[in-house]
């Protein structure tokens, strides 16, 4: 016969461990749970000395949400021209809580370009003045980090206004990419006599044109950050003795470099 105290005992131990459970349940669901989000700012390069960009604070936006998430309240300031070629500047590195977001904006400071050697103050064109938004909707999952690239374009961020044409206008060009689900084209470009040819190097995605120059020294060159698939690399040479080349079924895989070699460029 069972002791009524045993069963007594027996009951509260069982309740107590479904307790438990249900609370490392909602703790694990709950409204605690948390992710990371890394942005990376990366440039194609422009006819300038220097593009001296501020950015006050990072936000996003929740799905739902009436307001927004500040993810960096510290000023980052960073020469846009030096982000080529493989170079990068974090933006961000926050954790963040868990849910689906649609939008990002960026909120600049006080920003300078130098052109001509002379430096000048880069207005906010006005449609960033209260923030610069970009729609793109992601997810940050319970313990995982969501690392984004920001590819800005530089030649087409900027604008001149005014009679003197020394008023000088930022409108940002940005590509956003899943850093991820990206790869990456390398190469070095010389002439026939393996001296190195300064050049242009372009290809393109389904919605943007990605570009750089190459490095005056060794020649060599990166495309950073591609979606995954095939690329036509078009190297477009500053000296006019030179030939163009083009670089056909240029096959970009995630997390992995496309290495071309050296491309010798013809003399006409």
């Amino acid at each position: 016969m069972t002791n009524p105290m045993q069963c007594k005992y027996i009951y509260v131990v069982w309740t107590s461990i479904l307790l438990s459970l249900i609370l490392v349940c909602c703790s694990s669901n709950g409204a605690n749970d948390q992710g990371e989000i890394f942005i990376k700012v990366v440039d194609a390069p422009a006819n300038y000395q220097q593009i001296n960009i501020v950015v006050d604070h990072v936000s996003i936006h929740q799905i739902g949400s009436i307001g927004w998430t500040f993810i960096s309240t510290s000023k980052v300031q960073f020469d846009l021209l030096k982000q080529i070629n493989g170079n990068s500047v974090q933006l961000v590195l926050s954790k963040v809580p868990v849910g689906t977001y649609d939008r990002i904006k960026i909120d600049y400071g006080t920003c300078t370009i130098t052109a001509e050697g002379i430096e000048h103050y880069l207005n906010l064109d006005a449609s960033i003045q209260n923030g610069n938004t970009i729609p793109y909707n992601f997810q940050i999952t319970d313990g995982q980090m969501y690392q984004l690239t920001f590819d800005y374009d530089a030649y087409s961020s900027v604008y001149v206004s005014g009679v003197s044409y020394n008023n000088y206008y930022f409108k940002p060009i940005i590509r956003v990419q899943n850093t991820l689900l990206s790869g990456s084209i390398t190469g070095t470009v010389r002439d026939s006599n393996n001296f190195v040819a300064s050049a242009k190097i372009t290809t393109y995605t389904e919605l943007d044109t990605v570009k750089t120059y190459n490095d005056t020294t060794y020649g060599s060159f990166q495309l950073s950050d591609l979606p995954e698939g095939k690329y036509t690399v078009i190297v477009i040479p500053y000296n006019q003795l030179l030939m163009n080349d083009t670089i056909p079924d240029t096959v970009v895989i995630r997390q992995r470099t496309t290495k071309l070699g050296i491309i010798k460029l013809k003399y006409r």
